[in-house]
C-alpha cells in the first residue's frame, strides 16, 4: 500500500516538471475508451496567469473520474464544455472529481487562474463506460413483463368467473 502511494506521488511530481514560465498549455488526449488512465498537469516557475486546455473525445457514454492536486494556485477554476457550450464548472480544489454520463462527442476542460512562484497542478483521470443493456436484454424484459401481465389477466378472469358461479349457487 505504501509503495503504491509512493508511485502515485512520484508520477504526480513528474507531471509537475514541465516547461517553466508557460502561461498556456494545450493537451490533446485523443479518443478515450473504457479503462483509459492518465495524468495531466502543469508547473509554473514564476507568478503568472494561466489558461490550460485539455481536449478529448468519447465514442460511447462514459464517466470520467480522478483526483486533482493543485499546489500554490490562487483563484484557480475549471470548466467542462463541448460543442454545445459550457456543461459545468467550479473551483480547482484538491480531492476527487467525477464527470458522470458524458455522451459521445468531443470535450474540452479549461483550467485557468493565477499561479504563484513554484506552483502547479496535477490531475489523474480514469474512463469507465456506462453500462447500457443490449437490445436482447430489453427484449427479454418486455417479453417477461408481457407474460406476467397475461398470467395476471387470466387469473383475474378465472377468479371473476368463479365468483359469478358461487353467487349463482347461493341464489338457487
Amino acid at each position: 500500500m505504501k509503495s503504491r502511494q509512493l508511485v502515485v506521488g512520484a508520477l504526480l511530481c513528474l507531471t509537475l516538471i514541465g516547461p517553466a514560465g508557460a502561461s498556456t498549455r494545450r493537451t490533446n488526449l485523443g479518443a478515450l475508451s473504457d479503462g483509459d488512465f492518465g495524468i495531466v498537469g502543469n508547473a509554473f516557475a514564476f507568478s503568472q496567469s494561466f489558461q490550460d486546455t485539455i481536449h478529448f473525445s468519447l465514442a460511447s457514454t462514459s464517466t470520467i473520474s480522478g483526483l486533482v492536486a493543485p499546489v500554490r494556485l490562487t483563484s484557480a477554476t475549471w470548466s467542462l464544455s463541448n460543442a454545445m457550450g459550457a456543461l459545468t464548472d467550479g473551483a480547482l480544489t484538491p480531492g476527487k472529481y467525477t464527470f458522470a454520463d458524458l455522451a459521445p462527442g468531443s470535450y474540452t476542460v479549461a483550467i485557468f487562474g493565477t499561479a504563484k512562484y513554484l506552483s502547479g497542478y496535477a490531475a489523474t483521470y480514469r474512463v469507465s463506460v456506462a453500462a447500457v443493456p443490449e437490445v436482447q436484454t430489453w427484449l427479454m424484459l418486455l417479453i417477461g413483463l408481457g407474460l406476467a401481465a397475461y398470467q395476471l389477466h387470466r387469473k383475474q378472469k378465472a377468479l371473476g368467473q368463479q365468483v359469478l358461479s358461487d353467487e349463482a349457487l347461493n341464489s338457487a
